[in-house]
């Protein structure tokens, strides 16, 4: 990747590819343009001059763009038969796969089925929408297949639980009826 000279009135160039260029110790601008069209817009504020980012939403936008480029990087035909020219519709699809692969990467314990069939409807729209997405369908499957088992298996710790209760209920009841038989006869009770 190449990295080109961007200005701004009263802001210099910027030629370091090591993150950017420091002004009056601040962070000005963090620009980097990459060479796919559904990308390069969507975190790119359209007034940069005049916004001011808070240093948080730099690095949430920055991770945002990282994550984008590692799923590009890796399914590199991704989007292919994606061919919308709206900018707006090219953002809410890539921010619903982005909330999609969030959403699969939480713990079972914080996913409900609900939350499942909300990830099945979302990836239904992007595969609708030209993504090829097969890799993250077979995912999903492998999370809904994971989340089955889990409740499977909380089902069976429960009733086993309460099994085990009863059996101590149970243990402890004959225990004071063999205490009752262990206790040997008095001179009164055998008189």
């Amino acid at each position: 990747m190449e990295w080109g000279s961007v200005s701004f009135p009263g802001f210099p160039s910027l030629r370091n590819k090591d993150g950017g260029t420091l002004v009056n110790d601040e962070v000005k601008i963090l620009a980097e343009v990459d060479v796919l069209e559904s990308i390069d817009k969507l975190y790119i504020p359209k007034k940069l001059e005049k916004t001011t980012i808070p240093q948080s939403k730099i690095d949430e936008k920055y991770a945002a763009v990282e994550t984008v480029r590692s799923i590009f990087e890796r399914h590199p035909n991704i989007a292919v038969g994606f061919h919308s020219k709206n900018q707006h519709l090219r953002k809410a699809c890539m921010n619903s796969l982005l909330c999609l692969i969030e959403t699969m990467c939480q713990s079972l314990q914080e996913l409900s089925s609900e939350d499942l069939v909300q990830a099945d409807v979302a990836l239904t729209y992007l595969k609708d929408s030209g993504f090829k997405l097969d890799w993250l369908e077979m995912k999903l499957d492998q999370v809904k297949v994971n989340k089955e088992k889990e409740m499977t298996c909380l089902a069976i710790l429960q009733e086993t639980e309460e099994n085990l209760l009863n059996l101590k209920q149970k243990c402890s009841e004959v225990k004071a009826e063999l205490a009752e038989t262990k206790t040997p006869l008095s001179f009164d009770d055998v008189v």
